[in-house]
């Protein structure tokens, strides 16, 4: 089905002018229809009354068979300009119910009049024929036929339609102008509150006001539809000014929750840092027992020791007095009179170091404290060590013997867990926080993943031989010095020791 989208100016015009003109136009063609029936029924009785006179007129003339008199009468009867044809017909007198032709007016068309043979009235394409019997004491003598044309009537029909089509036109233009008009009254206060209902709804400005047309209930409508845009706009600025203070106090909700989260997570955090400093705590006085339980065992076992190294300094200074002009023995005589005098210093300071007494620090150079230490534990000579400096050398106040004795233990357990040979890796590097950061690497067999983080327990040892006393003299002796020590290491890719001290 066809939905034509007009608008409602369009509907109200065609709807209001199809209901003003339908009226007037249907009464119109009923009372012209009414008026043109009666104006032909008119000329009808008119006529035939005047053909039945006509007839009471001529019918001597057919009693006396003169047909000029007769004639005449027809002429003079046909100057009326609508008359078109006369045609008079008598009985025969041999056959009375046979007609022949008496006269007609005009002469030169009788030939084309039909023959009625009774009283008969026709319409017939704007033509009316009347036929009456022509009466001679109540008896038919003849029929008189007279064509009559309706110009006249036609003429009216005519007048009638240019009246109604002007009538008509003229109606229409009035209604349409009224239409117009009144459509104009009607939609314009509609235009108005709908294009200021439009504007609130794409801008939502209750600022906007409908412009009042008229004072009728449309201006009416148009003062409760403002009335209720101010009140729209009073609810909306009471409605924006509580928006407004509910973000305020979301704002600053969210601000305290925010410093609360922060203070509680602050706290978490210091709890957290708290309880891994105790857990830290706890770890280093179980170590430092440990290393004290060490430092105790180590005493003793120092204090044990000493007695033996005194008799083998003696043997060797006696053996040097005997050997004295074989060079090769004497020296390698010299070198045990030394580690012997070096072991006993070490000795002595970690029996300083068990009974309390503070690191004796002095300025040195740890490049110099590793080649020394690798010295003393790469007798065989068969592995090398390589030194980086990632930064320019820098002196670290530390305590020489004890240092020096960390890196000979790891300079040892590299060297032994390559099997004598290979290449150790040393770096030293200055960090920003003012520390020295150094790392050994080896290329040994490794570590494996289990002993791993027992390395550094005391008497943990996977060697054959070992006491397990060396990596934890290590850590302890880096704990005094306020540093750190930690381990990583790949089976059969080798082992890296990596120990933070401060420089100062």
């Amino acid at each position: 089905m066809l939905k034509l989208n007009l608008s409602f100016r369009t509907k109200f015009f065609i709807s209001s002018l199809f209901a003003s003109l339908i009226v007037p136009l249907f009464c119109g063609w009923i009372l012209y229809k009414n008026d043109i029936k009666n104006t032909a029924e008119l000329i009808k009785t008119n006529f035939e009354s005047q053909i039945i006179n006509f007839s009471n007129l001529i019918y001597p003339a057919l009693v006396f068979d003169d047909v000029e008199t007769c004639f005449e009468q027809l002429e003079g009867f046909s100057t009326n300009p609508l008359v078109r044809n006369s045609v008079v017909w008598k009985k025969s007198e041999g056959n009375q119910n046979k007609l022949e032709l008496f006269t007609s007016y005009p002469k030169n068309n009788q030939q084309e009049f039909p023959l009625l043979e009774k009283s008969q009235i026709k319409f017939d394409n704007n033509i009316l024929t009347i036929s009456k019997p022509i009466l001679a004491n109540n008896e038919s003598i003849g029929i008189i036929s007279v064509t009559r044309s309706l110009d006249d009537l036609f003429k009216k029909k005519t007048q009638y339609l240019q009246i109604g089509v002007t009538s008509i036109l003229l109606i229409s233009i009035i209604l349409i102008l009224i239409i117009l008009w009144y459509q104009n009254s009607l939609t314009k206060p509609l235009k108005e509150l709908n294009l200021a209902a439009t504007t609130i709804s794409k801008g939502k400005n209750y600022l906007v006001r409908a412009k009042k047309i008229s004072f009728d209930e449309f201006g009416k409508l148009t003062d409760v539809f403002n009335e209720m845009l101010d009140s729209l706009e009073e609810s909306s600025e009471q409605l924006k000014l509580a928006n407004e203070e509910m973000e305020q106090r979301v704002q600053r909700r969210t601000k305290e929750l925010t410093l609360s989260n922060k203070r509680i997570s602050e706290e978490m955090e210091q709890k957290e840092l708290a309880n891994i400093e105790l857990i830290k705590t706890r770890q280093q006085l179980v170590q430092h027992e440990k290393l004290a339980n060490v430092g105790q065992v180590s005493s003793s076992i120092a204090h044990e020791l000493r007695n033996p190294m005194a008799a083998i300094r003696n043997s060797t200074y006696f053996l040097r007095l005997k050997l004295e002009k074989n060079q090769k023995l004497s020296k390698h005589l010299h070198i045990i009179d030394k580690e012997i005098t070096r072991s006993d210093e070490v000795i002595q300071r970690l029996l300083q170091i068990t009974k309390g007494e503070n690191l004796k620090k002095t300025t040195a150079d740890l490049k110099e404290i590793a080649e020394e230490a690798f010295n003393y534990a790469n007798l065989e000579e068969k592995a090398t060590l390589h030194i980086d400096y990632e930064t320019k050398p820098f002196a670290v106040k530390l305590d020489k013997l004890l240092i020096r004795q960390v890196f000979y233990n790891l300079f040892l357990n590299s060297i032994q867990a390559m099997s004598g040979s290979g290449k150790v890796y040393l770096r030293i590097k200055k960090e920003p926080n003012n520390h020295a950061s150094i790392s050994i690497k080896d290329e040994g067999i490794g570590i494996s993943e289990n002993d791993l983080g027992k390395i550094f327990n005391p008497l943990f040892t996977n060697k054959k031989n070992g006491i397990g006393l060396g990596l934890s003299i290590c850590k302890d002796l880096i704990l005094r010095h306020q540093g750190s020590i930690d381990v990583k290491s790949s089976p059969n890719i080798g082992t890296t020791f990596f120990i933070k001290i401060p420089v100062r």
